[in-house]
């Protein structure tokens, strides 16, 4: 195996995490052997890729094993080889800065580099992280350990308990939870630091009587749901905000006799004198609603999400006669469409750069005044441009080829993802192992930004969609959303006998105004909240309610809509009564 690059500098969301689960035939990676293999791939926050296989052990499972993961002999014995299946594993683990994770890693590296070795490989060059210490390190001494507490602390659901991928999927999940605390209570930004901070001592927290008199009121109030947190000093001062899907569980970790803390957050807890909270309803109001505070307030404990980040985005000047794409790195109402928005400048430049080359075009950016004795450039001789300056090209062709670009961009038919999936694909045929990977990783941020359930526009700034989520299964009400333009227009929470003269009315504000709202730049909060949502809907594109209200008249979006709110509702087998 050649030597793997790795970057311990690194942030953790530029990391390849690789989460492993296995089933074996028993407990010793010298005698058993593994039955069933899963690695789920996160990167920036996000799964990226999955591959789980069924391996033939060549060996006799146990009937207590069997019974407990449902894998019998007679799966197993048609089951891939185990060369083929490990020489999977061997490529996922070839690429550069990729970390072998699991929850007692121990076990899993210690199979996975045994059967590699017995099938001819080397062993993994991967560091090894264990999300099995983290959770000793992050959750409350209330909390088991094991993998099916944590993720029940985290409200993710195991699907196929005790199956490869179900374990390793769940891992994954409440994995990605925990990168979020160490990185925002713990600073921990780099791969360096979290692989340390696996192993580091940290102090236990030992409360004064005094402090937990005054702290105690609050911690037996909070309630246990979802929402947003602050805690602040003896003068009022705002210390730190935060999320929870529990209240009371997260906040509670915080001041538990014996839990360990960083320095920070140490100093953070004993400063406490109060501590406020508002609930949410849904994951999306907490996300957004923290985002905000965090950026209003700029509480000095919170080091990670105070600063608005600049994302950029693709700009089609759809607005001029001979439009042009570029990355920028801001949004305006100018009548351009911008897509986006992306991680990193590289991303978007890279697309822009790729659109250029395939449809030439024009990458100069005056104004064109087209006229036959006007001299072709340099990019016209090297077939980059098809010289409309000259009149070589016609407008009406030159316009035409916009129009295949922005459904290249917007995912129609041989659209920018199906192109990168034949790439993807066809690399790997070639055995151009990490160039597939490279395109893989790529073409998960592109799904984020331009995948779409409909055949609708995915430009940002025309991202108008209507989400309904159930939201309190115990008051059985539902959360709606209105996106308009990528941003967030309303949102208000609809009980059973809700009255919809208010959300029609801002409805048809919002999608189908009577005039032009006034042209202004999209300010860096607007282009963040822009980020969470658009990452919010690709997590949950498959859950939910959307309602793309593209080329939709308002009559049809009203029907839509009605039959959403109706169909949310009968999830709770309650009737649902429209007034207007």
């Amino acid at each position: 195996m050649k030597k793997v690059q790795f970057d311990d500098t690194l942030s953790i969301w530029d990391v390849n995490f690789v989460v492993v689960d296995v089933e074996t035939t028993g407990h010793s990676a010298d005698c058993n052997r593994i039955t069933e293999i899963a690695c789920i791939t996160t990167r920036g926050g996000e799964i990226i890729g999955e591959f789980s296989s069924l391996v033939n052990p060549h060996q006799f499972i146990p009937p207590f094993i069997a019974q407990m993961t449902g894998i019998t002999n007679a799966m197993v014995f048609s089951a891939p080889e185990p060369q083929d299946v490990l020489a999977r594993v061997f490529d996922i683990f070839s690429e550069p800065n990729t970390v072998f994770v699991a929850h007692n890693s121990t076990f899993d590296y210690g199979f996975v580099n045994q059967s590699l070795l017995r099938c001819g490989f080397q062993t993994l060059a991967a560091p090894q992280f264990c999300t099995l210490k983290l959770a000793r390190r992050l959750l409350p001494p209330s909390v088991k350990k094991n993998a099916g507490s944590v993720a029940e602390f985290f409200d993710i659901e195991i699907e196929n308990r005790h199956r490869a991928h179900g374990d390793a999927m769940a891992t994954a999940q409440f994995f990605i939870e925990m990168l979020d605390i160490v990185q925002n209570d713990y600073e921990v930004k780099t791969l360096g630091e979290l692989l340390h901070f696996q192993n580091k001592r940290l102090k236990n927290f030992i409360p004064t009587q005094a402090f937990m008199r005054r702290i105690e009121p609050y911690l037996e109030t909070l309630p246990d749901e979802p929402g947003v947190y602050s805690m602040l000093d003896a003068d009022g001062n705002i210390l730190y905000v935060g999320k929870a899907k529990s209240l009371r569980e997260r906040v509670r970790s915080y001041f538990q006799p014996g839990a360990q803390h960083s320095s920070k957050i140490e100093r953070m807890t004993r400063l406490a004198h109060e501590i406020r909270w508002e609930c949410a309803d849904t994951e999306l109001a907490a996300l957004l609603l923290e985002s905000r505070e965090i950026k209003r307030l700029q509480p000095p404990y919170n080091t990670a999400s105070k600063r608005i980040r600049r994302h950029p985005f693709l700009r089609l000047t759809v607005q001029e006669d001979f439009p042009r794409l570029e990355w920028t790195s801001t949004a305006e109402k100018d009548g351009a469409e911008y897509y986006g928005p992306f991680r990193n400048r590289s991303a978007a430049q890279e697309i822009a750069e790729t659109m250029q080359k395939r449809f030439n075009l024009r990458l100069c950016d005056e104004v064109l005044q087209p006229k036959a004795d006007v001299k072709p450039c340099l990019y016209y001789h090297i077939k980059r441009c098809g010289a409309p300056c000259a009149q070589i090209q016609t407008q009406a062709e030159y316009m035409s080829i916009v129009e295949d670009v922005r459904r290249f961009l917007s995912g129609y038919e041989a659209g920018i993802i199906e192109r990168l999936r034949e790439e993807m694909a066809a690399a790997a045929e070639l055995l151009m192992f990490e160039r597939a990977a490279s395109i893989r990783n790529r073409l998960h941020e592109f799904e984020r930004v331009f995948e779409r359930k409909e055949k609708v526009s995915t430009a940002a700034n025309n991202n108008n969609v209507i989400i309904i989520l159930p939201a309190s299964h115990r008051e059985k009400t539902v959360e709606i959303f209105f996106i308009a333009s990528g941003r967030l227009f309303h949102q208000q929470i609809l009980g059973r006998k809700a009255h919809l003269a208010k959300p029609f009315a801002l409805l048809q504000n919002a999608y189908f105004p009577t005039q032009q709202h006034a042209t202004q730049r999209l300010t860096p909060l607007e282009t963040d909240e822009m980020r969470i949502i658009a990452s919010w809907i690709y997590r949950n594109r498959d859950s939910g309610t959307f309602i793309y209200t593209e080329n939709k008249s308002f009559d049809i979006v009203i029907e839509e809509f009605i039959q959403a709110v109706r169909s949310a509702f009968d999830k709770f087998d309650e009737s649902f009564a429209v007034s207007a």
